[in-house]
């Protein structure tokens, strides 16, 4: 097509060819070399098409094309790349896909822009005998809104003989000022060297040249000159002038150094993010094996610590929990401290210490920003301090601080990896602290009394009009079987009525005794106790108070557990802390533990099984007829089975060997 206006973005060492085959086929083209100067041109200038290569300094076609989307989303756009990019070419939108393979290709290139822009082609008309009168064209000069100046290089030092009045606008300065003068005075110290050598050369060589100068205003403000200079010869081929157009820039200049200062950032951005990765990914590697590797928490604590200072980036690191009234750290695990464990006062600490306690969120803190000699900071070099609250639930097990040894370390996004791993460390700790509570020889028995009616089994009481007992829990993926013993007269109510009850079973019945499932869509506030290390052994209920009694580890803050109960009830009141031998367990608690470790598979066969008689001698049916009713194969029934007895043994081996 003639006259198209294409916009063709080539790699820096991209050939010259495609822009000749274009121009050949009459098009104007505009060639630029990345994707950024790309949008900077299109923002400023308009275009009938674009042709853009795949493979672009700092970026690519494709991303080019989502880009150009956003801002032209009606521009043709021709992909002119490899063919083995024309599929995701396609599957992008692309208007045209012409694939590079040979000298053919640019000829083919031409006429993909030619039929994309067919629509916009120009048609010759005949205008003669009606060209403007000479004084017309003067008057569209001096009126034009881009500066005209026009020089004399037959004068010495080819001064300027006229300017319009754009060029006054755009400079500051008066005609008066600006005639017979070289137009060098509006370069300064920020004009381009290599510009100016661009611009010298053609004039020497009498040839047009476009260069972008930054000039300055009459009142020194900087401004980018789009200069487009021009030999004028006469009639018989002699130089008589040099026409220069002044286009202001500066706006699309400012637009092209905002991409390319956010394409250096994105740059940075994604090195330090590699970076910080590539640190923590093997800290958290080996944080990781200490906590599978160990079940001693002092010695979890220690090594953590020692993990974190081997690491790069890191000079310190302690571990410590603070007391109840939030007054005192005691540092039960240190690396890289000139100070040893102990007890260290809150107010003698860095305030991230504090703000870590306040808020249960990690805290970070220049060492610019705190006394330099507060716990140990300026002797070890550290920049930067972390503190991570080391959660589980609701629980907080204690505070891990970290110590960079740079500002850019321990950022935002390390933060929130270090908030992983505080999480990661404080599920530990919460497994360590309930396996002491499961095995310990001896607790400390805590009972609690809770006068809310909202206490799921005050409420089962009130339904019921009766006293009810808690037996045990039991979840199998996101079912909740709650068992309870109701003593009541008659038929049970329908409890299902009840907010959070959605099914009921009875399991036993002796007298006015009940034992019930209740399937529950929460199991508060057991399992909450569960997170706090806290081993249910007795609840008991009637319509207005809950007395609860659980098992807690010796030198357990029972406040912690308090203050759990006084977040989800009204009337909670400590009645006893005792310390005592582990009680027996009993059957129902057994029941209890088992169920919570078998399958449904396993333990449907484990329960027809048994009620078939397969365990009897001799046997009155075996595992085909079994499998028959279960409608499973044999080799599947005998599966779950063996898996079944297997946790069977294993949970009266544990319950045995607790001394329970």
């Amino acid at each position: 097509m003639t006259g198209a206006r294409t916009l063709l973005v080539r790699s820096e060492d991209g050939v010259d060819r495609a822009a000749g085959a274009l121009e050949d086929a009459g098009c104007r083209v505009t060639a630029v070399d990345s994707a950024t100067r790309a949008l900077a041109v299109l923002s400023s200038e308009g275009f009938d098409c674009l042709v853009s290569e795949q493979s672009l300094s700092g970026d690519d076609g494709l991303s080019l094309f989502d880009a150009v989307r956003e801002v032209e989303p009606e521009l043709p756009f021709v992909m002119y790349a490899d063919g083995e990019v024309a599929e995701d070419a396609f599957e992008a939108g692309v208007d045209r896909f012409v694939a590079k393979n040979g000298d053919g290709s640019q000829e083919e290139l031409a006429g993909e822009v030619a039929a994309v822009t067919s629509a916009t082609e120009v048609v010759e008309r005949d205008v003669s005998d009606h060209e403007p009168a000479p004084e017309e064209i003067v008057r569209a000069i001096d009126d034009a809104s881009v500066g005209i100046t026009m020089t004399d290089p037959s004068l010495p030092d080819n001064p300027i003989v006229y300017i319009n009045d754009a060029w006054e606008e755009i400079t500051g300065y008066a005609r008066e000022e600006i005639l017979g003068r070289n137009p060098r005075f509006l370069q300064g110290p920020g004009t381009d060297p290599e510009a100016r050598k661009t611009l010298s050369v053609a004039l020497d060589r009498e040839e047009p040249t476009t260069v972008e100068l930054k000039n300055y205003r009459s009142d020194g403000t900087p401004w980018w000159n789009e200069l487009t200079v021009a030999p004028i010869h006469d009639e018989d081929g002699e130089l008589v002038h040099y026409v220069g157009f002044q286009k202001d820039v500066t706006d699309r200049k400012t637009a092209e150094r905002l991409a390319e200062e956010r394409a250096e950032k994105l740059v940075d951005e994604k090195e330090a993010l590699e970076r910080i990765l590539t640190r923590v990914n093997g800290v958290l590697s080996e944080i990781t094996r200490v906590l599978v590797e160990e079940n001693d928490r002092p010695i979890v604590e220690q090594r953590i610590c020692d993990e974190l200072v081997d690491a790069e980036g890191y000079v310190a690191a302690w571990i410590g929990s603070v007391d109840s009234v939030g007054e005192t750290l005691e540092l039960t695990g240190t690396a890289g401290l000139e100070s040893e464990t102990g007890s260290r006062s809150l107010a003698d600490l860095p305030d991230a210490v504090s703000r870590a306690v306040e808020t249960n969120e990690i805290a970070r803190q220049s060492v610019r920003e705190c006394d330099a000699e507060t716990f140990d900071v300026a002797a070890v070099g550290a920049c930067r301090i972390a503190v991570v609250p080391l959660v589980y639930g609701h629980k907080r097990y204690g505070l891990l601080g970290v110590y960079g040894d740079s500002e850019s370390a321990l950022d935002a996004r390390e933060g929130r990896l270090f908030d992983s791993i505080g999480a990661m460390i404080g599920t530990r700790f919460n497994a360590i602290e309930i396996s002491k509570v499961l095995t310990a020889d001896r607790v400390v028995e805590v009972t609690v009394s809770i006068a809310d009616p909202s206490f799921p089994l005050s409420a089962v009481a009130a339904a019921v009009n009766g006293e009810v007992e808690y037996v045990g829990m039991t979840s199998a993926g996101e079912e909740t079987e709650l068992f309870v013993t109701i003593r009541c007269e008659g038929a049970v109510p329908d409890l299902a009525t009840l907010s959070y009850v959605e099914d009921v079973r009875e399991v036993a019945r002796t007298d006015d005794v009940h034992t019930l499932a209740l399937a529950v869509d929460v199991a508060t506030p057991f399992d909450e106790l569960a997170d706090y290390g806290a081993s249910v052994s007795r609840v008991t209920a009637n319509p207005t108070r809950a007395r609860v009694v659980v098992d807690l580890p010796l030198k357990y803050d029972v406040r912690a557990v308090l203050e759990l109960l006084e977040s989800l009830y009204d009337g909670v009141e400590l009645r006893s802390q005792v310390e005592h031998d582990r009680r027996e367990r009993t059957s129902e608690e057994f029941a209890s533990d088992l169920e919570q470790r078998l399958t449904d598979r396993q333990q449907v066969s484990l329960e027809t099984a048994h009620m078939n008689g397969y365990f009897e001698w001799p046997r009155p049916t075996d595992g085909d007829e079994i499998a028959d009713t279960m409608d499973i194969t044999r080799q599947t029934f005998h599966q779950h089975l063996r898996a079944a007895e297997r946790k069977l043994v294993d949970t009266y081996v544990d319950s045995w060997s607790n001394g329970r």
